[in-house]
């Protein structure tokens, strides 16, 4: 039997077709399958306002036609592009949004102690001068300093606290110093709370610690936060001092003035020999001596304003001999405040910040 010719291209056809379907058929159970899947997978409209925006993104949705897709106009694109220009390191870290300062505290980088670090006249160092100190560290080794095992079983401050304050001479408002205090030392007494603090200082990218002072029953220091110390305390009932200090942009304690406040008895460390001559040992005097040194110089006032009539004979033989044979600078407080304007232009800061004593915020570490 002769094969009919025009029946190949029918063949071919329904062949072709039957393909199609089965791919068809395929491809929709494959579909079917996916949304099985995926049902209860889908972002809904809720979802997305549960979730918030994503950080560095718009809140707001561009309109468009078709809110499946949405086309980047070319202002965008050309934002986009500029941005990137000017940000050639896009993914920062941490550290790299973060000041110094917010690193030290975060014990992300450490503070060395500088070279010229004042030694205390009172006490062994607490540091050798160039080791460096995370904020941990530093916390450890103040600890261990005053807190000995000898004489108490406390082996840690109770907590930390810290606060930024303005250098007082310069005008960048942008620059300033770091204070680190830890509270609960034992310095006087068990429990009495007392507390060290540290200077923290930047100098071309690298932190220093530049100084430190303490407070206890007996001695208080009080940061200002234009960058001013106010001290005071006691020596003796009679003897008692107050003063006033600068923490400069390069993390230097530099004074203003100092002084000691003498009354009765006290007195007599102006010059005890010449004290004994004037007055007996029975005789009660109310005379009040300040002392104050500002830069190099010494400079004395006096006050007999509490002095009986019998004592002021007696005071004021003893101010007369005081100048007369020991040389005693007997000033009045006009010339004082002279002395104070000029010891704050020398070390670079305006006398009116030694009137403004607001102070400083501590914040919980």
């Amino acid at each position: 039997m002769k094969r009919n010719a025009k029946q190949k291209p029918t063949l071919t056809a329904l062949l072709a077709a039957s393909c199609i379907g089965i791919a068809l058929s395929g491809c929709a159970a494959e579909q079917e399958t996916a949304n099985e899947q995926n049902a209860g997978q889908e972002i809904t409209a809720e979802d997305m306002q549960f979730l918030g925006p994503v950080s560095g993104e718009s809140t707001e949705v561009p309109a468009t036609d078709n809110p499946a897709v949405s086309e980047p106009t070319t202002s965008e694109v050309n934002a986009a592009d500029s941005t990137t220009a000017d940000s050639p390191n896009v993914q920062e870290t941490a550290s790299d949004t973060q000041s110094l300062y917010e690193q030290f505290l975060n014990n992300n980088v450490t503070a060395t102690v500088s070279s010229d670090y004042p030694l205390p006249d009172y006490m062994e160092p607490i540091f050798d001068k160039g080791s460096s100190y995370t904020l941990t560290e530093l916390g450890t080794r103040v600890s261990q300093f005053f807190l000995d095992p000898e004489y108490t079983d406390k082996a840690s401050y109770d907590y930390m606290q810290y606060a930024y304050i303005d250098c007082p001479d310069t005008s960048d408002t942008t620059d300033q110093n770091l204070l680190i205090k830890f509270v609960g030392l034992n310095i006087y007494s068990q429990g009495d709370d007392s507390y060290s603090v540290y200077i923290i200082s930047e100098n071309n990218g690298q932190l220093y610690v530049t100084g430190e002072y303490q407070c206890w029953a007996r001695s208080a220091t009080t940061a200002c936060a234009n960058g001013t110390l106010k001290d005071s305390g006691s020596g003796g009932a009679g003897d008692h001092y107050h003063g006033l200090s600068a923490i400069l942009s390069s993390g230097k304690n530099t004074s203003i003035y100092t002084a000691e406040e003498l009354y009765g008895w006290w007195t007599s460390y102006v010059n005890d020999t010449i004290y004994n001559e004037v007055f007996d040992e029975n005789t009660e005097s109310n005379l009040i001596v300040s002392i104050y040194t500002i830069g190099d110089n010494k400079y004395y006032l006096y006050d007999m304003s509490q002095c009986s009539e019998e004592e002021i004979p007696l005071c004021e033989n003893y101010i007369n001999r005081c100048r007369d044979e020991a040389g005693i600078n007997w000033v009045t407080d006009e010339e004082i405040q002279t002395a104070i304007q000029n010891q704050c232009s020398t070390i670079g800061i305006d006398y009116s910040i030694t009137q403004n004593q607001d102070e400083v915020v501590w914040n919980n570490l």
